[in-house]
């Protein structure tokens, strides 16, 4: 069965727990696969009799070992007992494979080796991932390597890689060598290493490769700030170099001429391997993702997986795994002190702090900095929105309290992105001094959409330039970034997927909805809203939630399994979406797009299409009641015309939403760009949405030239930005004056009289600040905080308590509270509460201040803070109701 199980001493024979590896179970029959599940007690075989493939799940989930046990982590004692064990063993030396390897090997103490350092093994033969020794000539092991193997091209590389926490140090021989074991003994090796069996006598064959320099070094601080541009779904960091070099940067970065097409010899970003995929794929793209790996209730101590790390996990877990992964850890800004329940893969639960998960994941973005540039990085710089300037820096204060965070010169996201376009335009000579420009920045992403107003002007003086910026923050929509597009796909797989199942025809429910769809898409909105155009969609996707569910909350009462297999659902199909919705920006000349639970054989791309092979495992239906796992899973087609027409309307929604106001007024034609920005942007829909409007030719979208499938300028635009900012300021080589006009509210602020008639107490810039009044008594104050389009989006509940009172005079109010003049004070009747509300623009929110008099005598109550935007009403896709 090629199982290693190493039965070392015969007395411990039957202590030692079997485990089974998929690549064997495969080459199994299903009879074989029955008698493994009886004889490990795995009793759902037995009581429902599954197929193979079934078979072949179960056992992985309860008696699975990973395909390769490689030493990644820190065990106390560990490279003792495999030293031991070596010079315990008969060894014979084989010839290697390998034909060409890097001599010199440089390895920074508490710093992971990885594929990106270059250490590649060349070789004419397959190798298997494995452990490797570095050892002297007296067989002192100074650490342990890994070899990893990646696929490129339809070809495997090797490359040598080691684990942060793998010990190292340096023998008194200097003479080093690698020595490569074969699979069996590789294996043998991590169990010795994890203490799992005790070593002894043993015939080692091997085969080594001299190493000409091995040097150990210590990481140094540097100077250098490194730019983090924290995003809802995905985080991008970077340094900027140029002949300037700054103390603890690694000389290799100025040397180091391998630049992908949206890099230059100046910007230097964090790049990492995209596991999610089979190819290799190296990205500057961290997913904004955190999973719970593991939860250590002794010493109330959290293991986290981040980014694709996560992401992979999700996808591999099984169907009534309770990993607990969130996707949209940006959003908590707006209450980051609230706590967050977490399961970890054992099914162990606590709960964690918001801020605690922003924390760990912020350093671990750091950490990655800290690999590539091989240099440890103190001074951080993080852009932030221009709504929420003040909450985002005290948040990272706080939480990366052990780093110097920027503050003094912290830019806003809307600035960072039209500072790389200043930046350009000056590289370019394609300004006129001292002229004053006008810009909209409209930057939609993973989560939210804003609209910025900008204007600049810029001059070549003797010495250096001189920019002055102007910007304001102008209007927004929380609800609305690529998860909406992403969950419009979301919803037509779910419909086809479902009608499949039950009808094994999707056909003709695809082109009712599509059908829905042609009209012109534009002009409906205009006359009916965005509401009745997917009125249909939704009632659909509402019938289909009875065969497939994803709303996963509602079955938190039931049985664990249920539920997990609704949450599965929601996850598997929105992954899915998110799949489709990349290679459709990616690749919009494609025609269609097939989602096959098998490979196709057809040659994709002859007939202009793209195949994304689903786990059908991972999708659950209603049958006879009973929530069961998909064993037929149906082939789907959709077109890229289909998913354009379903996204159109969310597209030209927003755009509308921004932009007809200023339309409406003859105020766009003052602004000389319009600058599309975010990942989402990256459609030709948004240009089309846009030209409604505005010409075409005033609308910048930084696509690239270059021929490629990822396009990642829209997204690296305000990372960029960030960076070339920070360095005209660091080196002198710019005067960069920045003035930040206050943000116009996007909310209306409204609460009723007693005759009922309602008031508006807050609106954009027009209204600060109101009042309202009300009769002495214990009194809850109602709300209404209303979106540009008079919907209200939250009601805000202020109860009035007698007991916190103070006896107060007008003197003191007007001391205390400047915007409370002694007129309104004075004019309060006995027995009437006045209550005070105004906005706090720098906070993203407003204070409500009860002022009352009492046998003619004035009280005051403790103030009260309300956030305009909270996750009560702001729009959640993971929260388990879509």
């Amino acid at each position: 069965m090629g199982l290693y199980t190493y039965k070392l001493h015969k007395k411990q024979e039957e202590n030692v727990s079997k485990r089974y590896k998929e690549k064997d179970l495969i080459l199994m029959t299903t009879f074989q696969l029955r008698e493994i599940c009886n004889k490990e007690k795995l009793v759902k075989s037995i009581v429902n009799p599954l197929d193979k493939e079934e078979l072949i799940k179960l056992i992985m989930k309860y008696r699975g070992e990973k395909d390769n046990r490689l030493i990644s982590n820190y065990v106390e004692d560990g490279i003792e007992r495999i030293e031991k064990f070596l010079k315990r063993s008969a060894k014979k030396e084989i010839p290697s494979d390998i034909v060409d390897y890097s001599g010199k090997i440089v390895i920074y103490k508490d710093l992971s080796l990885e594929i990106y350092d270059e250490y590649e093994l060349k070789t004419n033969k397959e190798l298997d991932e494995g452990n490797v020794l570095l050892v002297d000539n007296n067989f002192n092991v100074s650490t342990v390597l890994n070899i990893k193997k990646i696929k490129k091209n339809n070809e495997y590389k090797y490359f040598l890689v080691k684990g942060k926490d793998v010990f190292i140090q340096e023998n008194e021989s200097k003479f080093y060598n690698l020595i490569f074991l074969p699979q069996k003994e590789s294996e043998l090796i991590y169990d010795i290493y994890e203490s799992k069996v005790d070593f002894q006598n043993y015939n080692l064959e091997y085969s080594s490769l001299p190493i000409l320099q091995l040097e150990i070094k210590e990481l140094e601080e540097t100077t250098m700030p490194i730019a983090i541009d924290f995003g809802t779904s995905n985080t991008t960091a970077g340094i900027y170099i140029d002949k300037e070099v700054f103390q603890g940067l690694n000389d290799n970065l100025i040397r180091n001429i391998n630049l992908e097409d949206y890099e230059d010899d100046k910007v230097k970003l964090v790049k990492l391997l995209d596991t999610t995929k089979k190819d290799y794929s190296i990205t500057p793209l961290i997913p904004s993702v955190v999973g719970i790996k593991y939860i250590n209730e002794n010493e109330d101590n959290v293991k986290y997986i981040f980014g694709y790390d996560a992401l992979f996990a999700s996808k591999k877990r099984y169907v009534d795994d309770s990993l607990t992964v969130f996707y949209d850890i940006k959003r908590w800004i707006s209450d980051f002190e609230k706590s967050e329940k977490v399961i970890d893969i054992h099914g162990k639960t606590t709960l964690i702090k918001r801020k605690d998960i922003i924390k760990a994941y912020l350093e671990y973005v750091i950490s990655l900095a800290n690999q590539r540039f091989k240099c440890k990085f103190k001074n951080i710089y993080i852009s932030c929105p221009s709504k929420q300037k003040y909450k985002f820096h005290k948040l990272f204060e706080e939480v990366l309290s052990e780093y110097n965070v920027e503050s003094k010169n912290m830019i806003e996201e809307s600035v960072a992105v039209l500072y790389n376009t200043i930046s350009n335009f000056i590289d370019r000579n394609k300004y006129s001094s001292g002229d004053e420009y006008k810009a909209l920045i409209i930057d939609c992403g993973g989560g939210t959409t804003d609209l910025s107003g900008c204007s600049f002007s810029i001059r070549d003086n003797r010495v250096s330039y001189k920019i002055d910026i102007e910007t304001s923050y102008e209007n927004g929509d929380t609800d609305f970034g690529g998860n909406n597009l992403t969950f419009r796909i979301l919803q037509f797989i779910k419909i086809l997927m479902a009608n499949a199942l039950v009808r094994d025809n999707y056909l003709e429910i695809k082109k009712a909805i599509v059908d829905e769809f042609k009209i012109d898409i534009f002009r409906n909105i205009d006359k009916y809203g965005i509401d009745q155009l997917y009125e249909d969609l939704n009632s659909e996707y509402e019938r289909a939630e009875e065969i497939i569910p994803t709303k996963f909350k509602l079955y938190e009462t039931r049985n664990k399994e249920d539920y997990c297999k609704a949450r599965n659902n929601y996850y598997f199909l929105f992954n899915l979406a998110e799949e489709i919705k990349k290679i459709f920006f990616s690749n919009p000349e494609l025609i269609k797009i097939i989602l096959s639970p098998n490979e196709l054989k057809e040659n994709l791309e002859i007939i202009d299409s793209a195949q994304i092979m689903y786990d059908k495992w991972k999708l659950s239906y209603m049958n006879n009641g009973r929530l069961q796992i998909i064993k037929e899973a149906p082939t789907l087609n959709i077109t890229t015309y289909e998913i354009s027409t379903l996204i159109k309307g969310d597209v030209y929604n927003i755009i509308k939403k921004f932009l007809e106001t200023l339309y409406k007024n003859d105020e766009l034609y003052e602004y000389s760009l319009i600058k599309l920005t975010g990942q989402s942007c990256n459609v030709d829909i948004f240009k089309d949405a846009l030209k409604e409007f505005i010409p075409g030719r005033i609308i910048e979208i930084n696509k690239s030239k270059k021929d490629t499938s990822e396009d990642y300028d829209l997204k690296l635009s305000c990372l960029k930005g960030a960076l070339k900012y920070l360095y005209s300021k660091n080196f002198g080589y710019a005067d960069i004056q920045i003035q930040n006009n206050m943000p116009t509210l996007p909310y209306t602020l409204t609460a009723f009289t007693h005759k009922g008639d309602e008031i508006i107490l807050i609106k954009n810039k027009a209204i600060k600040r109101g009042f309202v009044s009300r009769f002495m008594d214990r009194v809850i104050l109602k709300l209404y905080l209303k979106d540009s389009s008079n919907n209200v989006k939250y009601e805000y509940d202020y109860k009035f308590n007698n007991e916190e009172l103070e006896k107060t005079d007008a003197v003191s109010i007007m001391e205390k509270y400047p915007n409370i003049s002694q007129h309104e004070t004075d004019n309060i009747e006995n027995d009437e509460i006045k209550f005070f509300v105004w906005a706090e623009e720098e906070l993203w929110g407003f204070y409500v201040l009860a002022i009352l008099r009492k046998d003619h005598e004035l009280y005051i109550s403790k103030e009260k803070f309300f956030y305009f935007e909270n996750d009560k009403w702001e729009k959640n896709f993971f929260d388990g109701m879509n």
